[in-house]
């Protein structure tokens, strides 16, 4: 069997090479949300929480973590804020490629027969 540059064997329809060229970005990608999942999860506890569950009031900035309150300064803050905010376009990402790639390997199956 002749294979193509990319491995796909000669002969198929390009479509497949793109639905196996998104399997890889998609896998790229989810191992990316876990390792940047992971990065939140050990800095939070590293701080002392996350400032979407903290506040800032009167100049001062506080982190929280299960109830308790740790201050920090404003650019510990707003990087807690900002890194929790692209965790979560991060999860949304994930969460479409993985419907997608669903749907897509779904995709021209035939459901079985029910009694």
């Amino acid at each position: 069997m002749k294979l193509e540059d990319n491995g796909i064997p000669t002969g198929l329809p390009r479509s497949v090479g793109l639905i196996a060229g998104m399997r890889k970005v998609a896998t790229v990608v989810a191992a990316l949300w876990l390792l940047n999942f992971g990065a939140y999860v050990t800095i939070a506890i590293l701080i002392g929480g996350d400032a979407i569950n903290g506040h800032a009031e009167s100049g001062r900035y506080y982190l929280a973590m299960h109830g308790h309150l740790t201050q920090v300064s404003r650019s510990v803050f707003e990087y807690s804020r900002w890194h929790t905010y692209l965790l979560w376009l991060h999860t949304a990402i994930v969460v479409v490629m993985g419907i997608w790639n669903r749907f897509r390997s779904n995709r021209g199956s035939v459901a079985p027969n029910r009694p």
